[in-house]
């Protein structure tokens, strides 16, 4: 998680400040914001590699800003969706992403 927030982190809260600032207080909000990030790209990942694929994801995402911004901007929309509907998973306490 401390590698996504290193090389997103500014992307999300950009896009939480300028599309979702009434939605998501970012201050409470956004250790789970980032976890529901975590978890939807780490599914992308898949099994196999998981961890140098999901390190490629970030990469790519990193170097393009105006791409990152949509997806980030879709996820962040699907956890309000999901948070509002009370379909949001939770992480079990030390469960690991990659």
């Amino acid at each position: 998680m401390d590698m996504t927030d290193e090389l997103l982190g500014d992307i999300i809260e950009e896009v939480i400040e300028e599309y979702y600032e009434d939605k998501i207080n970012i201050e409470d909000e956004y250790e789970d914001v980032l976890n529901y990030i975590v978890r939807r790209l780490v599914k992308k990942a898949g099994r196999k590699n998981k961890g140098e694929k999901y390190l490629k994801i970030l990469e790519r995402l990193r170097n393009k800003t105006p791409v990152a911004k949509l997806v980030i901007s879709y996820l962040v929309s699907e956890y309000i969706r999901e948070r509002d509907s009370g379909s949001l998973e939770t992480p079990s306490s030390g469960e690991e992403y990659i």
